[in-house]
């Protein structure tokens, strides 16, 4: 009898050492580890907290920065048309209108044309400005524009359908304005028509330009003239 009972609680402390509880459930020996506690230790070393063996994320790269909106040089004017902003700029040169539109080219721009009534006044106002600071008395504009074909003497055009804008920019004719007796296609026989466009420019608020007309008025010219003092370049902001 005592020899069974020896026996009997033998095998029960046996069987207390195989069957231990895991995690919610019972772990039958040492072959898997333990269920519950195996999956929590995998689960922190797939998430990155396994020894520090991870460094740190590099940075992200900063976006680039936007383009700077194209502006106009400090010194030109700026005109905010329909076809984009356009720069203009008044210089002082008593030169025929090619020798002009030369000049114009070194600064990256074109003789320019009037796209409406503010412009022609405000470029008038800046001539005023050049003229006066170079001596001042009568002076005149030179404009990128050109006589239309078939409108060759007075009565073949309108006035306003006489010249053409050449800078490429500049529509309608909403810029051209003459006096009374302009444009008059006048023809000399060594240079024959005005086939250019000049501006006309006052000394002060008031007076009156060459030939009595006012400050701002337009009028054909002879393309070879030197006696106009000034240009006025136009082109698109850098």
């Amino acid at each position: 009898m005592k020899h069974f009972l020896l026996l009997f609680l033998l095998g029960i402390t046996v069987v207390s050492g195989i069957i231990r509880p895991g995690g919610g459930g019972w772990d039958y020996g040492g072959g898997g580890g333990g269920g519950g506690h195996h999956h929590s230790h995998s689960s922190s070393e797939e998430h990155g907290y396994g020894g520090g063996h991870h460094g740190p994320r590099p940075p992200r790269p900063r976006p680039p920065r936007p383009p700077r909106p194209a502006r106009c040089p400090s010194d030109w004017m700026t005109f905010d048309r329909t076809a984009g902003t356009w720069c203009v700029k008044v210089f002082f040169g008593q030169l025929t209108q090619w020798d002009a539109e030369s000049q114009c080219q070194t600064h990256g721009a074109t003789l320019t044309g009037l796209q409406d009534a503010n412009e022609r006044m405000q470029v008038a106002d800046a001539g005023r400005i050049v003229n006066n600071q170079n001596g001042g008395g009568f002076g005149e504009i030179w404009l990128g524009a050109t006589r239309k074909t078939g409108c060759n003497r007075r009565p073949d055009c309108a006035p306003n359908d006489t010249f053409q804008w050449t800078d490429d920019h500049t529509t309608g004719t909403a810029g051209f304005y003459y006096p009374p007796t302009e444009p008059n296609a006048v023809v000399w026989t060594n240079w024959g028509n005005q086939n250019c466009l000049e501006l006309h420019v006052s000394v002060s608020s008031g007076a009156r330009a060459r030939y009595g007309y006012s400050h701002g008025d337009l009028d054909d010219q002879h393309c070879q003239q030197t006696e106009v003092r000034m240009y006025a370049c136009g082109k698109s902001p850098e």
